[in-house]
């Protein structure tokens, strides 16, 4: 069976690798904490303790990097030099790549590599980042696409939402919800996981996907809900949009042939 490796065994990270376990992969697993470390060896997860301060720092990396798919999920840091540092840091995954067995890569991306330009975008659209995280993003997802030794197949991923992750809970606190007819770009732990096994499954390799839900509820409808479901006042809503996207995920459909858990996030809540 093929040994898999995290690099990031966070909110998603961690159930991903209980996921692939159950399906019979071995899957090795990193985090930053000593206290984390007990954790994964708990669930059955080779556990490595690696820090990007931004170079890699780990006993036994070589080993973690010892597997045949990396799956790299660090997004970056924010910081004044987001950009310069989360380049070091995954040039300094690279390094130990290039010296491993290692020859397939999937990096978990953001759709904030779009920017918002009030359009409809898909994998073949350019990048057009209107934060610093994306920019960073953009530089690193090319800088892996460019690289000869292994692999590499790209997921950008839209708004997470899951267990103990509902941003309605944030904006909820405000009285007020701006730009209430702006659509989001969101998507389901559960098909953030079925996509990369798919992915792994399917063996789909230099690739972008999107992965954000067919539909795209606005911030009324999602915090309207949320409020409903969470038992907490509706906020006033304030018509209007701000500069929005929306991401289409049609490599889902033609590529993995993937069916959605919840293709509506207001299905999730």
């Amino acid at each position: 069976m093929k040994t898999i490796s995290i690099l990031g065994c966070g909110w998603l990270g961690l159930p991903l690798a209980e996921s692939l376990i159950s399906d019979g992969y071995i899957v090795k697993g990193s985090t930053t904490s000593d206290l984390k470390l007990s954790l994964l060896l708990s669930k059955s997860i080779e556990a490595y303790k690696i820090r990007l301060n931004p170079q890699l720092i780990g006993e036994d990396a070589e080993k973690f990097f010892d597997c045949d798919v990396l799956i790299l999920n660090i997004p970056p840091l924010r910081r004044d030099d987001i950009i310069e540092y989360h380049f070091l840091q995954i040039e300094s995954i690279v390094k130990y790549l290039n010296n491993s067995h290692c020859r397939k890569v999937i990096f978990i991306s953001s759709t904030s590599v779009y920017g918002n330009k009030n359009n409809e975008v898909d994998e073949d659209s350019k990048t057009l980042p209107d934060t610093l995280p994306g920019e960073a993003l953009v530089i690193v997802e090319n800088y892996l696409k460019k690289n000869e030794f292994f692999d590499t197949t790209i997921i950008r991923f839209g708004g997470l939402i899951g267990p103990n992750r509902n941003p309605a809970k944030f904006a909820l606190t405000r009285t007020v919800i701006e730009y209430a007819d702006t659509p989001l770009n969101l998507i389901h732990l559960d098909d953030c996981i079925g996509i990369i096994k798919n992915v792994l499954e399917k063996e789909i390799w230099n690739e972008v996907i999107n992965g954000v839900c067919e539909y795209h509820p606005t911030r009324r409808e999602f915090y309207s809900l949320s409020a409903e479901k969470l038992s907490l006042s509706e906020p006033e809503f304030k018509d209007g949009k701000e500069p929005y996207k929306i991401v289409k995920s049609k490599k889902i459909n033609s590529l993995l042939n993937y069916q959605f858990k919840y293709s509506n996030p207001l299905d999730s809540l």
